[in-house]
């Protein structure tokens, strides 16, 4: 087995791509070396010590005696299963890389083991709602000049603004940047991506460079800023921007006093597009200026916006469909 099958064999297992045959060969070593305390080797240790051993494997042998020839190859094989016990060890690095990165604050974990979401209070006074199974790392009291938290599962972020030290959620996929504000993050589950959603304020996405000890993807993401309505998809090492499944208006994210009358008599499209726009900060587009002349006349109260924008786009026998993060309305 050479150093790309070896790594490939290694990318399918953490992928769950493996066969039975592999997926069980692979966890017999990783159970047979997990007693071996692996765990004080740092990144660099264990880099250095995988370049060691392919050049060990690999380098021309002299001839020998069939027997030490024998046992050379064992021992090739075994060093591999070495490779594969440490990768196995360190596939949730994220986690290990902010405990080490934050070593001298007093850490406190969390977890929710009930059946409901729970309310965990931070030291700056943010809320976490901890949905079930889901837990976080978090310091007792925040370093001086950014405040930072890991995250396992999913959780619902209100922040506490701070613009001199921004928050940070750590995540086993995804970092996220803000300074105050509230969104979501979810855990890739099944076929679901790992996600972030925005409810108020702005953020930050990239993708978590410390999710594996070995990188084994070229591909970098490139960082995006999400705003209230919006979410990010990580897929692939690429995020994409869209809109999220059910839009809140701002007055109700932001807890304000709803003043939008959605009560409409033969008014032009133009105006209640704009009012809708405002009202969920979402850009509504048309693909003909003749859909902007149109009237609709009807109480568009109590619906969300897909819904609102089916009974007007009904009226006209027309559509809508989401473009990134804006909305296109066509005939």
């Amino acid at each position: 087995m050479n150093q790309k099958s070896f790594l490939d064999l290694l990318a399918r297992y953490q992928a769950g791509e493996c066969s039975e045959a592999e997926k069980a060969w692979m966890e017999n070593w990783y159970h047979k070396l997990n007693s071996t305390n692996l765990n004080e080797l740092s990144a660099e240790d264990l880099e250095e010590m995988q370049e060691q051993v392919w050049l060990k494997i690999t380098e021309p042998k002299p001839k020998v005696k069939k027997l030490w020839r024998n046992l050379s190859i064992a021992a090739s094989i075994t060093i591999a299963f070495l490779i594969a016990g440490l990768y196995l060890a360190n596939r949730n690095y994220a986690e290990r890389s902010f405990v080490n990165e934050n070593e001298g604050l007093n850490l406190i974990s969390e977890t929710n083991n009930g059946s409901c979401s729970i309310i965990v209070s931070l030291s700056d006074q943010t809320k976490v709602t901890l949905e079930p199974k889901a837990s976080i790392i978090y310091p007792k009291e925040f370093a001086t000049d950014k405040r930072t938290i890991y995250l396992k599962g999913n959780a619902f972020f209100s922040v506490s603004k701070n613009p001199k030290k921004p928050f940070y959620v750590y995540h086993q996929n995804l970092v996220v940047k803000v300074l105050g504000t509230s969104f979501f993050v979810r855990s890739p589950v099944n076929d679901q991506p790992a996600q972030v959603s925005v409810r108020t304020g702005k953020v930050q996405v990239n993708e978590n460079g410390k999710s594996a000890l070995f990188n084994l993807s070229t591909k970098r993401t490139t960082p995006v800023l999400l705003t209230p309505n919006q979410k990010a998809v990580l897929a692939d090492h690429s995020l994409k921007k869209t809109l999220v499944e059910k839009p809140v208006p701002l007055a109700v994210a932001y807890h304000l006093t709803n003043t939008v009358n959605y009560n409409f008599k033969e008014e032009q499209l133009k105006n209640i597009f704009k009012t809708l726009s405002d009202a969920y900060g979402i850009v509504i587009k048309c693909d003909s200026e003749e859909i902007l002349t149109y009237t609709f006349t009807g109480d568009l109260s109590g619906k969300g916006l897909y819904e609102q924008l089916d009974l007007i786009c009904g009226s006209i026998t027309g559509k809508y469909r989401i473009v990134a993060t804006d909305i296109l309305i066509s005939k």
